[in-house]
């Protein structure tokens, strides 16, 4: 087998991938790669919205103490009416009269009022109408009905002179002396004047 000689490099052309600088410029751009078309594009289909999710409306922790705190304030308020009623079983939605034609009317009258004066009997009427006594609260009562109102004040100016304790319900023609407590609510059922000595 025979050898062929080796050539000398220097007669070999020069690589074709390193261009002429000058001839570079004038060659054409090679074509820009495909653009993928735009998602946000208006032309696209948009696909469907996730479903609203509806939050959940809490009331406000103030409204919730407000609301608490008016219930309770309505409770009490209904309670104290109602121990009203309950405490006060004599008054009536009646006007009292102004005035009565004798004790034992007037004794009558407050027994219906939820103030029972028990075991009437009359007594001497000097300077009045009628008189009477009878007892309440475990204490007697003088009733007394008199003909005009400055009668009414000259049966308190008596028995006042008497230096005693003395708790009268006046009237427009009559009077009721008897126990404090009692006495009071009598007037405050009347719509009457009420007086203590001392």
């Amino acid at each position: 087998m025979t050898e062929q000689p080796l050539q000398p490099l220097d007669h070999l052309d020069p690589p074709s991938s390193s261009p002429d600088p000058d001839t570079a410029a004038t060659q054409p751009l090679p074509s820009p790669m495909p653009v993928p078309p735009d998602p946000d594009d208006a032309t696209q289909p948009l696909p469907p919205p996730p479903p609203r999710q509806h939050p959940i409306h809490r009331p406000p922790a103030g409204l919730i103490a407000a609301l608490a705190v008016g219930v309770v304030i309505a409770g009490a308020v209904l309670v104290m009416l109602i121990g009203r009623i309950d405490r006060k079983p004599a008054e009536a939605a009646e006007t009292a009269p102004q005035r009565f034609a004798s004790p034992q009317a007037l004794v009558e009258y407050l027994d219906r009022r939820g103030l029972p004066c028990t075991g009437y009997e009359p007594v001497d009427a000097s300077a009045a109408l009628g008189r009477g006594r009878c007892e309440a609260a475990g204490q007697e009562v003088g009733v007394g009905v008199y003909a005009i109102h400055s009668d009414v004040e000259a049966q308190w100016s008596s028995l006042a002179d008497g230096g005693r304790p003395l708790f009268m319900a006046l009237g427009e023609n009559w009077t009721v002396e008897g126990p404090a407590d009692w006495t009071r609510r009598v007037a405050e059922v009347m719509n009457a004047q009420y007086r203590q000595q001392p």
